[in-house]
Parts: structure tokens; sequence; C-alpha cells
């Protein structure tokens, strides 16, 4: 059984458990008091043998959660597990015999409601504590339950005149003690945010001035696109969509500038999605710049050294500005022959982008020479992962997040999964019969003429060509837990996707010193996949759910739920970093925090008048 099977078979017994311990209690509570119906002692104790089986299923399933790791289980260890089944063996040893006894005391059913109780504080403690479980979380729980065992012995022990004061005093409690115990109080301030303590300002940290830069304007306006046979009204670059590609050798300085046009006081910024370069030209809004308003601009430059496929999208407001079409690819040093294919949503619509033709959402066809070398240069630029197929050629997945794959080999008729934000090289010698890329199992692009779509395994890419001895030395480690619970993200509570238990802005920042190699350790919890997007820096994967990896160096890369990555960051590119999750819906509800630098600060907030909002 797979960890996400395990964790999603707990959450449907949870509830379960949830249903039939509180239908038991009622049921014995009911039993206890005049008539005395024996239907009630009957059905009080069928639902208590279903709901034992029920637990016990749970003690199972947590035992294969912590066979997958601590993070898996740590909540359900330390609190959901006791708050049920220490109240359960004492409802077993004397409410059940009670109940076969005929007993007529109301006080025999406490035991199985404070079973009951425990029972619903596990469904609390799976949407309020992840891991690592912190004391105000726990105390939360702990303080719910606490008041609900108080009002119902008042209950049943028939002193209840006053119960609503007790429970109304238990969840003001219960709120105060959220409000300003534990991470739902933190400040919203990241390492680096306080100039105040001096240091090396992230504005400083810009790219060369050049005047044989490369020079590109692009400016962000409204339009439309017509696609699925409907108008929908977009945001683009230069009245494109996607946004130009913009092309630079290797080695030439790349001199961008923004311009705002958008209506309604949108601000915009250029992020250069997988691109490691200074981090004064990272483009995020309240970190590395204020946020372009429009009638404003902003120029970028950087020395383009890494060839490779890359794209470009605005990250103010991204979940919005990227939806609507605020993005474009950047190529350095493209090799002959090669083409840009870019995937991306306009609303419910997918559409493929070849070139420098306007997106389609139907087949793509063009003409080319065979014999001559193709490299398709592919971008995701959707916040969820796309399956693409190559058929009809023999071909290799040349890069991976601009970055060479080491020992590719031939391969024919396979899948590929391509997450949110990433980019696949496929280098291929065009044949004299047609080829065919897929788009989830669809005719996506069809070249001389149309072909089969793939239908092979998906390719595991962590595993493709060589498997090098990867090092293991450390500087430090860190531990990102993703999960769904309650938290504040922005100032309000809400159900947030969360990093160790937490929402944007109060995730911590860790901090790492110039030339450290940091080992991080990525655990999916939730039911959610989780394209994650370290800012700055391309990791090594050392290694998935145990499994060890080819060393590949990416920027973007999907942890599926149930998953465990463990991956490699070199520090050797000193700023505030960004990181979240690259289904930008996930980054806006809590799952976006930082890396820094010691002694990089940013004079840049996020919010305040400049209306910086990187999510």
């Amino acid at each position: 059984m797979t960890t996400a099977l395990a964790g999603g078979l707990d959450q449907i017994v949870l509830v379960v458990a949830a249903v039939l311990w509180p239908a038991a209690a009622g049921f014995a509570y009911a039993a206890f008091r005049p008539p005395h119906d024996p239907r009630f002692h009957l059905a009080a104790l069928a639902l208590s043998a279903g709901a034992v089986v029920v637990s016990g299923v749970r003690v199972a399933l947590t035992v294969r959660l912590l066979e997958a790791g601590w993070w898996f289980a740590a909540e359900k260890v330390l609190l959901a597990l006791p708050l049920l089944l220490i109240p359960m063996v004492y409802a077993l040893t004397t409410t059940l015999p009670a109940l076969l006894r005929r007993d007529r005391d109301p006080k025999r059913a406490y035991p199985l409601i404070l079973t009951a109780i425990g029972a619903v504080a596990g469904v609390a403690c799976d949407v309020v504590v992840s891991s690592p479980v912190s004391p105000s979380s726990a105390l939360v729980v702990l303080l719910v339950a606490g008041g609900a065992a108080a009002l119902a012995w008042r209950l049943v022990a028939g002193t209840g005149g006053d119960r609503w004061r007790v429970a109304g005093f238990a969840v003001a409690l219960t709120g105060v003690v959220w409000a300003i115990t534990g991470s739902l109080s933190a400040p919203p301030m990241h390492a680096g945010h306080d100039t105040d303590a001096g240091g090396v300002s992230v504005a400083s940290l810009r790219g060369p001035a050049d005047p044989d830069a490369r020079r590109y304007t692009l400016t962000a306006r409204a339009s439309s696109l017509t696609v699925g046979g409907r108008t929908v009204e977009t945001w683009s670059f230069n009245g494109q969509n996607p946004g130009p590609a913009l092309r630079v050798k290797q080695g030439e300085t790349l001199e961008v500038t923004l311009r705002n046009e958008l209506p309604g006081g949108q601000g915009v910024t250029i992020h250069w999605h997988g691109y490691d370069l200074p981090a004064g030209e990272d483009g995020v809004p309240g970190v590395t710049q204020d946020a372009v308003r429009p009638g404003g601009e902003h120029v970028y430059r950087f020395r383009a050294d890494d060839p490779g496929t890359y794209w470009y999208h605005s990250h103010q407001n991204s979940s919005i500005a990227v939806a609507k079409g605020l993005f474009g690819l950047l190529i350095v040093e493209p090799a002959e022959g090669d083409h840009t294919v870019a995937i991306h949503s306009y609303g419910n619509v997918k559409t493929l982008a070849f070139d420098d033709r306007p997106p389609a959402d139907g087949l793509v066809t063009a003409d080319l020479p065979p014999g001559t070398p193709v490299r398709l240069r592919i971008a995701g630029t959707d916040s969820l992962p796309v399956v693409l197929g190559l058929s009809g050629v023999d071909f290799r997945l040349r890069s991976v997040d601009a970055r060479d794959v080491a020992g590719a080999t031939p391969l024919r008729d396979r899948r590929l999964k391509l997450a949110a934000g990433g980019r696949y090289d496929l280098a291929f010698t065009m044949p004299d019969g047609p080829v065919a890329l897929s788009v989830e199992g669809h005719p996506g692009l069809a070249l001389n003429g149309r072909a089969a779509p793939a239908t092979g395994d998906l390719l595991d890419v962590t595993r493709y060509g060589t498997l090098p001895d990867l090092r293991e030395d450390f500087d430090q480690e860190i531990v990102w837990v993703l999960d769904k619970t309650f938290a504040m993200v922005d100032g309000l509570p809400r159900l947030a996707h969360t990093v160790n238990g937490k929402g944007y802005p109060n995730i911590p920042t860790p901090v790492v010193r110039e030339g450290e190699r940091v080992r991080i350790t990525i655990v999916n919890r939730s039911g959610d996949l989780h394209p994650m997007h370290p800012h700055g820096h391309h990791v090594e994967v050392l290694s998935r759910d145990g499994r060890p990896a080819n060393g590949m160096l990416v920027d973007t890369f999907d942890v599926e739920p149930g998953e465990v990555w463990v991956v490699a960051l070199t520090a050797d590119n000193p700023g505030l970093w960004m990181s979240h999750c690259h289904d930008l819906a996930h980054a806006v509800q809590g799952m976006e925090f930082h890396v820094a630098y010691e002694g990089i600060t940013t004079p840049f907030d996020v919010g305040g008048p400049a209306g910086n909002h990187p999510a």
C-alpha cells in the first residue's frame, strides 16, 4: 500500500469513526434514560462494535504511515490516537458492560461520550495540526476536547443549567489561545526584512550594465484571444499571447525594459523562471523590487551565461497574471533546428503555441525537412502538470529545466509528465514519416503529417540517464512538510496549503551561508500534488521516495501525495529567494516562503503603498 493510499484511507476511516462513536454514545445515553428501550441498547452495542473495528483500522493505517516517516503520523501518535484509544478502553470496561446489564444510570454513558469526543477530535487534528506538532495547535485541540468533555459531564450528571456558558467559555478560550500562542499570531516578517540590522541590500545585487546588451521592451497591456470558439479577455506582453520569445546567445547581456499599461491599477513584474540570476533581478514584489505600477517601468539586466530553455512571467498576483497570459519563453543559445512549444490554458481551454504562432486549441501542424536535427523546447506554463508523448521517432530527453541530462538514452513512444513551470527539451532527427507530440493523450503538434499519439509508459525522469555517486556531505539540513490545514494566511484564518503547519507569511525562513551545501527533505502529507519551485537555484535530486535518483538539476519538481523527495541546494547565489508551490492557487493559499542568505537585506515590503503581492 502506497503512502498516499494509506493517507487517503486514513482520512476516510477518520470520518467514519467520527460518525460511529458519537452515534454509539447517543444511543447509549438514550438507553440509560427512560423509557430504557432495549432497541437502544442493541444499537449502542452494534455501533460500538463497528466503531472498535474502524478504530483498529485507524491504528493499522497509522502504523503504515509511521513506516513511511514520522512526518506522516506525528499528530496521530501524539494526539489523535491517545484521545481516542484511552477513553475507548475506559468505555469498553465500563459503558459496554453496563449496557449488557441494562443499567439505568445515564452517567454510565459518559466514557462512551468521551470516546466520541476523542473521535471527533481526531478530525480536528487532521485539519488543524501538521508536522511538526506545535504546542499551540496541540493546545487548541486539547482545549476543545476538554471543553466538550466538561459540557458532556454536566449533561449526563444532570447539572447542565449553565452549559452554554461553559461551552462559550471553552470556545472563547480556544480562540484566545489560537490567536496569541503560536504560528497564527506570528508577525509577517522574514529574515532579511529587518534592514536596521545592516548588511547587503538585495537591491544592489543587479546584473551588469553593457552597451552591447541585447535589448527588448515588454509592455504589459490588456488584450483578447479567441480560443475554444469564444473570446477570452487576457493580459499580454506586447499584445502577444504568449509574450514574445526572448532569444539571446550564451555570454550576451540581456536587457529588458518592462512597461505597464494594464488597467485598474494592476501592478506587474517579470520573474525569470528557472534562471539563476542575481537576486535583485528576480522580479518578486516585496522582496527584490516594488511592483511596476501603471505608467511606470523597470529595467532588468543579466548575463546569459547558462544556455537552455526558460520562461518568464509576472510574479505580482501571479495566480491571476499568469493565468491571464503574462508569460513568454526565454531561450539562451538556441541550437540550430530548435522550436519552442508553450502549453497553457486560457480558462478551461488548453492550448499549444508553436514557435511564434498564436496559441491554438486544436491540432498544430508544421513541416520540417527530413534529416534535420530538431529540438523541441517545451514549457509547461499552467499551474497543473501535463503529460506529453512523442511518437514516430526515437528521441532523447536532452534537457530538464535547462540543464542537460547526463547519459540520455534513446526513447520510443514514451510519455513524460512535465511539472507546472517545468521545461523539457526533446531532441531527435526528423524522419521521413510523421512525428506527433501528444498532450494529455490528445494530438497536439503534428510534424510532416499525423501519427498516432504515444501510448508507452511514463518515464521516471529521476531515474533516466546516468545514476552517479552523489555527495552526502552537508552543512545543514532542512525539512519542509507540505500539508493542508487551518492556518493564518495574509492575516486571515483559512484552510490553507501549509509548510510545517504554517501559511504565508508565517513560514519560518531558513538562513544559509554562501558556499554551504544544504540537504532539503520535502514531505507531502496532503492529498494534493505540489510542483515546488525554488527561485535562484537549481537543486540536485538525491532521492525520490527512498529510491536513489540521478542527481539531475531541476528548478521545478512535482511532489506527489505521500512522496518524500530529498534534494541538495548549493548556496552559490546570495540573495533573498522565494520558494513556493507553482500551482499558483496553492501559493496564494499559503504555500510560499523564502530562503535567505546571511547578511542580505531588502528595503521592499509585501503589501504597503506599492501593493506588492507575489502570489
